[in-house]
């Protein structure tokens, strides 16, 4: 998993951003007295996202969006603490005959959390190699993202700063 995707999903992480939103508001509730309204109505929606954060409870807001339920739109939490969001849901239960390549398959394992969290069941033999018997991707076919593996591939945004660095 990457280092990005351990930081999204650590509850200590998370705590810690909305312990520091609820210093920056409360000096900013006593500098800016004109504003002081909206202050304690941001500083009451970061409490509640305190709240429901120790709680262990969370919300995806697009997925609540979408589908206009709550209770489609909560994100469940494993028992490593780590939070199942978006392709790491248990409900779209991959196998290995979802991939085209045993790389596609081992980013988004890693993705999900690996051996801790494999919630798809793709390492069977819990040896953090998933889907061996899928081919390997050859050299020239390029490196696919999760969302691309997953077809979502108009919907999100690929970081491209890298690329761009890179050609000029």
């Amino acid at each position: 998993m990457s280092k990005k995707s351990e930081l999204r999903r650590s509850t200590n992480v998370r705590l810690f951003v909305l312990l520091g939103l609820l210093v920056i508001l409360a000096i900013c509730y006593f500098v800016f007295e004109k504003f002081r309204l909206w202050i304690l109505g941001l500083i009451a929606v970061v409490l509640v996202a305190f709240g429901l954060e120790l709680s262990g409870t969370d919300m995806d807001l697009g997925k609540l969006i979408e589908t206009g339920s709550v209770k489609e739109s909560m994100i469940t939490k494993t028992e490593s603490g780590m939070w199942l969001i978006n392709e790491c849901e248990k409900k779209e239960n991959f196998n290995c005959d979802n991939f085209a390549y045993q790389e596609e398959a081992q980013t988004l394992f890693e993705e999900c959390g690996g051996i801790e969290n494999d919630v798809h069941g793709l390492d069977r033999d819990k040896d953090g190699i998933v889907c061996e018997a899928n081919k390997k991707r050859p050299l020239d076919a390029g490196s696919k993202s999760v969302w691309e593996i997953l077809g979502y591939e108009g919907e999100v945004e690929a970081d491209t700063s890298a690329e761009e660095t890179t050609n000029e």
